[in-house]
């Protein structure tokens, strides 16, 4: 019998409750390998980051720039590694006190960024620009976006105010224009690494769908290219007082008075986004890949 019930759930890693011994000794037996493999990379040096609470999935950023880094991950703190990542897929996240004893020695990545609900985004947003996204539904006349509070619903609807009631656990705001064309929208998908905002994704969605987690097609642009100093050091500004240190921000562009608007922030990113080209992709992986390093991991480990 493979006794893992001794190591909580698996001997690398903390795995879901109810998976199969057969499906942890395959994994751990992966990890293994990956563990080698790392090691050999490096001069037979095991470097590992600690991901916690939750293992991020083979789509997230952060799996794909530590495997180009040659970096282990695993959720399990039983031995040294160069850094820690808070990795809790929740809108107002509730395990960061086992992350804290850490914090001293360790670099521990958003161990700060603990609420990203849309109401706290707005907040910190109002804060730093001076202007917000929200209104008032009851007194507001025009145009109004219904949106869960919860992050990464995309369950945005247009409704037309002022409205006679409003639902709990809902946010309302005003509808940006950012169309592109007749048919689609653009939005700025702005990628974080500290106080670095080294380019950003530009992504077009067909207007019917201007909600959804969808493009038909998404570009790699320079951060300067499509925002202004200003509007850089103000978006830094942003990340700090919203504690995110690795992310992505959502940014539209209103066509209506020019000004942008901070929609959506997310503290466990996934990507590159559908249809990146294979160029852009690598570009952007390698890019956030080398100042995940200079940032967040020291030189010897």
């Amino acid at each position: 019998m493979y006794f893992f019930s001794q190591y909580k759930r698996g001997i690398w890693n903390k795995y879901r409750k109810g998976m199969p011994i057969f499906e942890m000794f395959i994994k751990d037996c992966s990890h293994l390998f990956l563990m080698i493999q790392n090691s050999l990379y490096h001069s037979g040096v095991h470097k590992k980051v600690l991901v916690f609470p939750h293992y991020p999935s083979r789509g997230s950023t952060l799996y794909k720039i530590l495997r180009r880094l040659h970096y282990t991950i695993t959720n399990k703190a039983s031995a040294n590694f160069s850094c820690a990542v808070y990795w809790e897929y929740l809108t107002e996240r509730k395990e960061y006190a086992f992350l804290e004893p850490f914090v001293e020695k360790h670099p521990v990545v958003n161990f700060n960024s603990r609420d990203i609900s849309k109401v706290y985004v707005d907040t910190v947003f109002t804060n730093v620009f001076g202007y917000s996204t929200c209104v008032n539904p009851t007194e507001y006349s025009g145009s109004i976006v219904q949106k869960s509070d919860t992050n990464a619903l995309h369950d945005g609807v247009i409704l037309q105010g002022p409205l006679q009631k409003i639902v709990d656990g809902s946010v309302y705001q005003i509808l940006i224009d950012n169309r592109y064309s007749s048919d689609l929208v653009v939005d700025m998908r702005v990628v974080v690494v500290r106080n670095i905002l080294p380019f950003v994704y530009i992504k077009y969605r067909d207007i019917s769908e201007r909600f959804k987690n969808t493009t038909v097609k998404t570009e790699v642009r320079q951060t300067i290219e499509v925002l202004s100093e200003q509007e850089i050091e103000l978006l830094q500004t942003f990340c700090n007082n919203i504690h995110i240190d690795f992310g992505e921000l959502d940014v539209l562009r209103n066509n209506d008075d020019g000004k942008v608007y901070v929609v959506d922030v997310n503290n466990t990113p996934q990507g590159p986004p559908a249809h990146t080209s294979k160029k852009d992709a690598e570009y952007a992986l390698d890019t956030i890949a080398k100042a995940f390093q200079e940032e967040f991991l020291p030189n010897k480990s």
